[in-house]
């Protein structure tokens, strides 16, 4: 089958998109210099030969299949995954067998011998000559050379037209699980003195099952091969060549402890980008002494944030084998599929460092986060003309570089201190000197001991309305020295040393992260791939992640670059970097998570020996006092003690093991096996004469095995007599309290089946402290009816099956009860169930409540259900209010229920769904449900001072009262500072922008006139808002006003976030205004430099500059429609990703 030579077909892997790993030992890199020089002399020349004599081609994998034996078996429609592992037996198995052509004509010349049996080593150089090449007709296969475990080979392939050249991994082995990313070059030996050999462009490829050779088709033309000056034939053989630099293989048994020292990270499905950082945190060794020194002796292993990161930590220092993480996102309160989207490395390491900051508070490792990422800033404005400036000092952990059109990182710095002059009609404000020319721009004051830089590779488009990814070239190196943007020297040189590499490869709706680390600093470089760990070179880590274009392997831009650096202070690395001894860490939580390893390795051991042992499960008499249902027991939720044995155990050591366990000797004790959970039938077992038979010979219809263990009374030192399931009938006794409506459970009992039902009862009066000649009656639960003649002998009265299933249900009650009660009778308590149900109840003000569980007849009414409610909870019935539920994409609180209703609890859950649980939401009122008869239900928003925090109000003013009675209402329920005034303001919000603000007298009457949806601020419908009025505000001048002021982005409509009052003086420039909004907003003076102001009156806007004055008339002139208000102008952070990004998500940790 013919290739077309003038295509590209390079196969990259989807998911991982990645550079390949590259490791040169010294003696290759002088080697590669030597040949270098003797080449420098002819190399132009030979390279315009060669574009004389052959067309132009890019590398192609081969497709042809005429010998099997050089594909995998069977076709694959999918890359290989990375969770699979291959036998080492399989992998390295013995591929002397492979047919490649004569051997005799064929010889491997590896070309270093001192790693000839390295088969872990990253690359190599080997050839294969090839004889008599005129007369080759078929293809050849050379014999393997190991690099990272896998075999390669040189494959050739002749056509009519020119020879091919491929390169194979891992061609003999039929597993789809290997994958391994590689970059080669093909060479064709020249025998002309001091000529360089025959090259094409390198080939890139990831190798797998499916595709596991890549190479050349049309390598070199026949014609040009044989050419006699070129001297490519000699002796009527070729040489070729292959340098191979392999990246560390996936799916197979890689030991990255055994080669490198370090151990990787599972990933869980998408968290490569936590695995990336998190490696990083581990190797700022200070950091990880510190989290090991958390407190968390008392903390939920389960939700201890702390302690899962040192079990992490732990694991990676003294493990050998990749860690889980699966215990620290659970931690985070995440869900499972929250381990599936990928989320934003910067907003993932802010909120990390602020989780651990917290935990650190208090104890004596508070400071320790500032102490190690805290920079500091100043935001300055000085005036060229007076002496006049103004500064505002900022901290960062973190500094976003901008990298579009910027040469390198030290561009990147100088655009970042760079000053704005404010000139013309943006002059600064500068109080009594008037409007002043100025200078703009902030300074660094001090840089932290270890640097996060977070190169801008992904920014906000405004044309597409979305984020875009540059893959532009940016330089960043080993070491930098920052002292040049710093306003003063510090007490050292602001030297640093580049620590870690974090990878980004996709683009802005996906892709894979990789990490390159520098551990101790000493320019020895590592790569980790989640679970991968692999020792690389400088130039991999640095120079290969700049970005832009990828010249030698293709001419489209890399999307495989650097996203964030980590810098550490070159006199703090001492300190930063020092080692942590094992001795470091407390004992404590080494013995805690030492326990828990093992406690993980038994249960592993367990599962992995489960179909060696038989599991007895054990129920006692005890267990079945509790049951108010039909049978015996719920086998689901009763207690049942479980004993192991082998199955080649004997049923005498079973009975041992009872009797240790029990305490109890063996005449004392009788084995029953149940035969089917569902009639809950026993079978009497004889274990003194099936005592030396194995368990596994035992034949019984229950896994586990359940047997009930019937013990002789404590009152009784007699032995239990003996039972024969011939003439003996096990009876289990109830009695059925009308009263209570509850069933009690009486007994087991023996009774020969000749013995009369009658006989039985003075002894049940005792048992129940009865007289004992109260007349009782017998229901029996299997027949389900009323036992007619109680002197008729049992044998008669019960149906006994032939093949002696024991255990009869017998249930007494009082032959004379009060007609009157709920339930009179046992039948009538047994059609009672049929119509119970469980209901789920929901807090519906407090999600954090946890929910219960009661289980109710659904033919009750309001008040039997509040009264069972108000039970469980221990409350006043009459403080109790319930919704019904709406089942939708999520279980939502419905309408409320009234006290009034005349329906059953069947019509509440009516709307459930067969398959779903019912569920009723419920909240607890300060008043009595009558009291709100008079009451008017008020739900709102209240908004803290600072406007980050807000929480729904439900109030219940008067019905005709005010907003002034409604803010005494909603004071009631908010917590004030120490040194609040106490004073509340109702504002009217619709579309993030204010409508109005609600005075002390209006009737609230007319807000509720409007049946309009109650929402968060967050949200796009109208709410009404509570906040408190700040002390600033409380008192306006006459020349005063307190102006709307909201969020948008280039669109009015675009209206986002929380819409606030500030407080405005008629005729003060704007730029006064602003500097108060920014203030009280907390925006970097950075970012505040992006963001545009403007007017907006009857949907109009008209822009305003620092300089503007202020006209407060403007916002007066309003009378009905929106209110005027101040609008800025910029990038919305909350935006909702679109659906091209739904991969990513706002990221929180709950715990």
């Amino acid at each position: 089958m013919e290739i077309e030579t003038d295509q590209s077909i390079e196969a990259m892997d989807t998911q991982d998109t990645q550079e390949v790993e590259i490791i040169t030992s010294d003696l290759q890199q002088q080697q590669q210099q030597q040949q270098q020089n003797q080449m420098q002399g002819n190399q132009q020349q030979q390279q315009q030969q060669q574009q004389q004599n052959s067309p132009p081609q890019l590398p192609k994998f081969k497709n042809l299949i005429q010998n099997q034996q050089l594909h995998a078996v069977g076709a694959v429609t999918q890359l290989p995954s990375e969770n699979g592992n291959v036998p080492p037996q399989q992998l390295l198995a013995d591929s002397s067998s492979a047919s490649f052509g004569n051997n005799d004509s064929a010889e491997a010349m590896p070309m270093d011998d001192d790693t000839k049996e390295d088969q872990f080593r990253s690359e190599t150089t080997f050839s294969f000559t090839v004889e008599n090449v005129g007369q080759l007709k078929s293809q050849r296969l050379s014999p393997p050379v190991y690099v990272r475990m896998l075999p390669w080979k040189i494959m050739v392939i002749p056509n009519d037209r020119a020879l091919g050249f491929f390169l194979q991994c891992n061609g003999e082995n039929d597993s789809t699980s290997w994958s391994c990313n590689a970059i080669a070059e093909l060479r064709l030996k020249c025998h002309k003195p001091d000529s360089p050999p025959f090259a094409r462009a390198k080939i890139k490829h990831l190798f797998y099952s499916k595709e596991n050779d890549y190479g050349y088709s049309n390598f070199i033309t026949w014609q040009e091969l044989q050419d006699p000056d070129k001297k490519y034939v000699h002796n009527n053989s070729i040489t070729l060549e292959v340098h191979v630099i392999a990246d560390a293989p996936h799916g197979v048994l890689w030991d990255s402890k055994k080669h490198t020292g370090y151990v990787g990270l599972k990933n869980q499905g998408a968290t490569c980008y936590m695995n990336s950082l998190l490696q990083t945190l581990y190797f700022t060794n200070s950091l990880r002494l510190a989290v090991y020194r958390i407190p968390t002796e008392a903390d939920d292993s389960t939700k201890s944030v702390g302690l899962s990161l040192q079990r992490v930590f732990h694991e990676l220092q003294f493990g050998d084998r990749p860690v889980g993480t699966k215990k620290l996102t659970k931690s985070f309160g995440w869900e499972t599929l929250d381990s599936f989207m990928q989320h934003d490395v910067q907003e993932f390491l802010r909120v990390l460092l602020d989780k651990l900051e917290s935990k650190m508070k208090g104890t004596c490792l508070e400071g320790t986060i500032p102490g190690l990422f805290e920079g500091k800033m100043s935001s300055y404005i000085k005036c060229k003309n007076v002496d006049y400036n103004s500064t505002r000092y900022e901290t960062f952990y973190d500094i976003q570089l901008n990298i579009k059109d910027k040469k390198n990182i030290y561009e990147s710095f100088q655009d970042y201190v760079a000053s704005e002059t404010l000139e013309g009609d943006n002059k600064y404000d500068a109080g009594v000197h008037g409007l002043q020319e100025a200078s703009k721009g902030v300074i660094f004051t001090s840089f932290p001991p270890v640097l996060h830089l977070h190169l801008m590779r992904f920014q906000y488009d405004p044309i597409t309305d979305s984020s875009i990814k540059y893959n532009d070239r940016f330089e960043f190196y080993e070491q930098i020295n920052l002292d040049r943007y710093l306003a003063e020297g510090e007490k050292t040189s602001a030297d640093y040393v580049l620590h870690a590499v974090l990878v980004h490869s996709g683009d802005n709706h996906g892709g894979h992260y990789v990490v390159f680390i520098n551990p101790k600093a000493d320019g020895r470089w590592f790569k980790f791939d989640d679970d991968v760990v692999s020792s690389c070179r400088k130039q991999e880590a640095i120079e290969q992640n700049y970005g832009g274009m990828d010249d030698e392997i293709s001419f489209h831009a890399k999307c495989s670059n650097a996203y964030m650096l980590v810098y550490i202070r070159q006199s703090e690395l001492e300190r930063v970097l020092s080692d942590i001894p094992e001795s470091e860490i407390s004992s404590d939580l080494v013995e805690r998570l030492d326990l828990e390893k093992r406690i993980e390795m038994a249960r592993r051991k367990e599962r992995s020996e489960a179909n060696l042992y038989v599991s007895v499960h054990v129920i006692l008499e005890e267990y079945f006092e509790g049951q108010q249902k039909r049978r015996l027991f719920d086998l689901e939720k009763t207690h049942q003690r479980p004993f192991k044995l082998k199955q080649n155990q004997t049923v005498d050591e079973l009975v041992e093991m009872f009797v240790k366990g029990f305490g109890v000797s063996r005449d004392r004790m009788r084995i029953w096996n149940m035969c089917t959970a569902q009639t809950q039938k026993f079978l009497h077992f004889d274990f003194e004469a099936e005592g030396s038979r194995t368990i596994e010979q035992i034949p019984t219809s229950q896994k586990p095995w359940v047997i009930f263990l019937e013990l002789a009374s404590p009152e009784d030192n007699a032995p239990l007599p003996p039972f024969n399931p011939q003439t003996d009938v096990l009876l289990f006794l109830k009695f059925y309290d009308a009263r209570n409506k509850r069933l009690n459970y009486i007994g087991c009992t023996q009774q020969p089946q000749s013995r009369r039902l009658i006989d039985l009862v003075p002894e049940v009066n005792r048992k129940l402290g009865f007289d004992p000649d109260t007349e009782l009656t017998v229901f029996d639960e299997y027949a389900d009816k009323k036992v007619a003649n109680l002197c008729e002998p049992l044998e008669s009265v019960l149906f006994i099956p032939q093949d002696h299933l024991q255990g009869h249900i017998l249930i007494f009650e009082r032959e004379n009860v009060d007609p009157k009660l709920d339930l009179p009778t046992v039948e009538d308590y047994f059609l009672d169930l049929v119509y119970r149900i469980e209901i789920i109840f929901s807090d519906k003000c407090n999600p954090n409540e946890p929910d219960f569980t009661l289980e109710l007849s659904n033919r009750y009414n309001y008040e039997q259900l509040t009264n069972a409610v108000a039970e469980r909870l221990n409350t006043d019935p009459q403080k109790l209010q319930f919704f019904m539920c709406i089942n939708n994409y999520k279980e939502t609180a419905g309408n409320a229920v009234p006290y009034t209703f005349k329906g059953t609890v069947k019509d509440l859950v009516s709307c459930s769904k067969q398959s779903t649980p019912k569920r009723i939401f419920y909240q607890r009122l300060s008043l009595s449900i009558h009291e709100l008869d008079n009451k008017k239900q008020f739900k709102c928003v209240w908004v803290s001072t600072d406007l980050k925090d807000e929480k729904e109000l439900v109030l219940y003013p008067n019905k005709n009262d005010t907003v002034k009675g409604l803010l005494e209402e909603a004071a009631k329920k908010i917590t004030f500072a120490e040194n609040s005034r106490r004073k509340l303001r109702l504002m009217k919000v619709s579309n993030h922008k204010i409508v109005t603000v609600c005075k002390d007298d209006i009737p609230l009457d007319t807000l509720l006139k409007t049946s309009e949806s109650i929402t968060t601020t967050q949200g796009a419908q109208k709410t009404y808002r509570i906040e408190e009025v700040p002390a600033d505000e409380s008192q306006l001048a006459e020349n005063e006003l307190l102006v709307p002021v909201a969020h948008f982005s280039k669109e009015l409509y675009n209206s986002f976030g929380v819409p606030f009052l500030a407080k405005a003086r008629h005729g003060e420039p704007y730029g006064a205004l602003k500097q108060r909004i920014q203030k009280r907003l907390n925006v970097p003076e950075k970012e505040w430099e992006n963001y545009k102001f403007s007017v907006i009156t009857m949907g109009h806007n008209a822009d305003v500059n620092d300089n503007t004055p202020v006209d407060l008339d403007v916002y007066r002139s309003w009378t009905s429609g929106q209110l005027p208000f101040f609008g800025m102008d910029h990038i919305n952070k909350s935006r909702k990703r679109s659906s091209l990004n739904f991969s990513e998500k706002a990221i929180k940790i709950y715990n």
